[in-house]
């Protein structure tokens, strides 16, 4: 077999397109954070990770402005060799320090740090990696690129019941996302903690979209939880509340000397670049000075436009964060709502199979502090009209549907009938 022949046999996306319901890679002409444009066009932003509202902050704007006047545009090199510069240095110090930990590694993205991280610890000889069953991609593959034992856990009783099969587990890592970013579910901390200190493992809390979120100040969910002093290594990124790019890793000094020398994604990779450190460490000071008034903003706005959903009629699926879904079922119909609504001026994401389990496809929002109750009530009223424009199911969210996991009817046209590819 040819090695493009997979390519050219890919094609879902050309359905998609000839049926009119495409909805990826949109190009988006500017940003006021709550608001996008395109094509002229003015979009509520309900699809973004920018929790705190801080990428157009005009302290954050200032500090990447000024990095570009003082460094240029890029590092053009590894930390490791010519690409480290004192902005770099000085928000790993502040990291540390706002975090409680004795070292922290900053990466030029967050998948490179997850990646980087866990691969590396998951090689030493007799490693055993725990990876939750819905962790993000980057936790994924860095389980994968590991050496090491690889094992699927579902929640703390299936992981409880796998650690009951030894009684010490210490070259074992527990890997695990603390909010999960499709459906805002909120991971029971306490109860692996509480795992760790009975069977001595290593646990690796992903907190990406906790941060900023929840915890004192915006600590995260580890400090909501109380469980900070039991968590060895604690990601986050800068792509959500710190409204930058790039990803980091809090832990004990010696791990996080070795893992500077050892992990790949950060020797082989040219530094994040002066305006993006610059950015993340303006963000991480307005979180320190101005982060409760955010947060709280951030909460009213949450619980708002979560009531609103509900009182349409949408099933949330218990959301415990400013992720808010809504079910729609069928992955054709997640994408059919999804260009309605951006037509209605809404820009919202889809996500279907195999982001969620097939048949639970869903319209993924979140708020931000500066979206107003204009922008909210605006994306409510076009939730509404798509609401009574398709026949919704009611979902119950604790007996979720499953369908087969060959669904191919997220790339039927409206009418039910199979589009035709397009013409080469």
């Amino acid at each position: 077999m040819d090695l493009f022949q997979p390519c050219w046999d890919y094609v879902e996306p050309r359905f998609a397109r000839a049926a009119g319901i495409y909805p990826f890679f949109h190009q988006l002409d500017a940003s006021e954070g709550p608001v996008a444009r395109h094509e002229g066009r003015s979009l509520v932003m309900m699809g973004s990770n920018n929790y705190l509202g801080l990428t157009h902050h005009p302290a954050v704007l200032a500090a990447a402005k000024q990095a570009v006047d003082d460094y240029g545009t890029g590092c053009t090199g590894s930390r490791f060799l010519n690409g480290n510069l004192h902005t770099h240095v000085e928000l790993e110090r502040e990291l540390s320090e706002f975090f409680g930990y004795e070292q922290t590694l900053v990466f030029s993205s967050g998948f490179l740090a997850n990646v980087g991280v866990i691969a590396t610890l998951g090689s030493h000889p007799g490693a055993v990696i725990f990876s939750e069953a819905a962790n993000h991609a980057s936790l994924i593959d860095g389980a994968r690129l590991a050496s090491g034992e690889v094992r699927i856990f579902e929640d703390p009783e299936d992981l409880a019941a796998q650690l009951a099969e030894g009684d010490s587990w210490e070259h074992a890592l527990v890997v695990m996302d603390a909010v999960f970013s499709m459906t805002g579910r909120v991971s029971d901390l306490k109860a692996y903690a509480d795992l760790k200190t009975r069977y001595g493992f290593r646990l690796y809390v992903d907190d990406a979209h906790g941060i900023g979120v929840f915890g004192p100040n915006g600590r995260g969910t580890v400090y909501e939880q109380g469980v900070q002093d039991r968590v060895d290594l604690l990601f986050g990124t800068f792509s959500k509340s710190l409204a930058s790019l790039g990803g980091f890793v809090c832990g004990e000094e010696r791990v996080i000397d070795y893992l500077r020398h050892k992990a790949r994604s950060l020797i082989f990779t040219a530094g994040l670049p002066p305006s993006s450190a610059a950015a993340a460490l303006a963000a991480l000071r307005v979180l320190r000075s101005e982060g409760p008034e955010l947060i709280d903003r951030l909460w009213e706005n949450a619980r708002y436009w979560k009531r609103g959903l509900e009182s349409l009629g949408y099933c949330t699926l218990h959301s415990e964060s400013p992720i808010v879904p809504a079910m729609v079922g069928s992955e054709s119909l997640a994408f059919r709502i999804s260009k309605d609504l951006f037509d209605l001026g809404v820009f919202a994401i889809p996500v279907p199979f195999p982001v969620v389990p097939c048949g639970q496809s869903l319209i993924r929002t979140s708020v931000m502090p500066t979206h107003t109750r204009e922008h909210l009530d605006r994306a409510l009223d076009a939730f509404k009209v798509v609401k009574k424009r398709y026949d919704i199911p009611e979902f119950d969210p604790d007996n979720l549907p499953v369908t087969e996991s060959e669904d191919w009817s997220w790339f039927m046209p409206q009418d039910g009938a199979p589009a035709e590819p397009p013409a080469e």
